[in-house]
């Protein structure tokens, strides 16, 4: 597929605050379409804060969100998800009872069309759009190799596999763009680079942007398209993994002066 260009999402000057701690300040970002762009820095520097402005569950005292060019900053989490704007989150966030199917069918809802009529009495438009719905969560199902599992209980698999389902939650809202928080922590090396792989499917193959909050620097280095580095609430950095690998302030700041690592992930 080709990747198209062009912002997709953009902070513009966001400023936060509780009490008296500045969680950011004056923090503008830029995600192209296409692209995986990464969000690091230590802990407390307030890249959840961004995420969490970025999809509405965070109203920051002054800056903007722009999502295809237009201001979304008045809108709640669900007008942003119905709009486009995918989000997982740190921790799972799944239903252990349910089976992978029936989790994955629950991201449907946002895009359901329809009142308690159509759904009591079984009309023709609502029958259809419950067989749309199931044919794309087995073409979820399918991308992200849950085939085995799909029955089963979700309470009942890895964590890895628990994380994946959360995944494809997201992806039935079929978003023009998601955030992900975390997405790999608690993983194992391996799980962690299935994961690698399936974001960048999902930019390759569907053309999702993906903005991520990554810990693991040789993923960050390996999969991103573009880094922003904050520090305190603030970008220190922001550029390509190579030149944020170079920068003085990110080695000093975020990896403890060991330039010489860092550089050879971006290699």
């Amino acid at each position: 597929m080709v990747r198209e260009s062009g912002a997709i999402l953009e902070a513009r000057d966001l400023c936060l605050r509780f009490a008296a701690v500045e969680a950011l300040r004056s923090v503008s970002l830029t995600v192209e379409a296409g692209s995986v762009h990464a969000l690091i820095g230590p802990n407390g520097a307030g890249k959840s804060s961004l995420l969490n402005c970025l999809s509405g569950f965070y109203r920051p005292y002054s800056g903007s969100v722009l999502f295809k060019g237009a201001d979304i900053s008045g809108l709640s989490p669900p007008e942003r998800a119905r709009g486009g704007i995918g989000r997982t989150f740190q921790g799972i966030q799944t239903y252990p009872s349910m089976t992978v199917r029936e989790n994955i069918l629950t991201g449907f809802h946002p895009r359901m069309k329809g009142g308690v009529f159509h759904a009591l009495f079984r009309t023709p438009a609502s029958i259809r759009q419950e067989e749309e719905f199931a044919t794309k969560a087995e073409e979820i199902i399918d991308f992200l190799e849950l085939e085995e599992v799909r029955h089963s209980p979700v309470g009942g698999l890895s964590y890895g596999l628990r994380k994946q389902v959360d995944l494809g939650r997201a992806l039935a809202l079929s978003p023009s763009i998601l955030i992900m928080d975390e997405p790999m922590a608690g993983m194992s090396p391996e799980e962690k680079g299935d994961l690698a792989r399936y974001v960048l499917d999902i930019r390759d193959r569907f053309g999702i942007p993906v903005v991520l909050v990554e810990h693991d620097m040789d993923v960050v280095m390996d999969i991103s398209d573009r880094v922003t580095v904050l520090e305190f609430g603030a970008v220190i950095a922001d550029g390509t993994p190579a030149e944020v690998a170079a920068d003085p302030r990110v080695i000093a700041a975020y990896l403890g002066g060991d330039e010489e690592t860092l550089a050879e992930g971006a290699a």
